[in-house]
């Protein structure tokens, strides 16, 4: 896939995370000037990181949703 069909794909929902200060994982980090996206991984999976030009760089990965469903 390239990253055009990675981000038009609904089964992914690859997007920007966007939390507020107080449930930002990446806050107070050497990420937290990095532009930070998840994706789906499975049902159950989320996937948090960055890019850096054709590189997914993965910083953590989520199986209850407490965090990728307040971002």
């Amino acid at each position: 896939m390239s990253w055009d069909d990675i981000k038009n794909s609904d089964g992914l929902e690859y997007k920007q995370y966007k939390p507020n200060k107080k449930d930002d994982w990446f806050r107070k980090t050497i990420y937290s000037s990095k532009d930070i996206y998840k994706f789906r991984i499975t049902q159950k999976y989320r996937c948090f990181g960055y890019r850096d030009m054709d590189k997914f760089f993965i910083l953590r990965f989520e199986i209850d949703h407490k965090k990728s469903d307040k971002g």
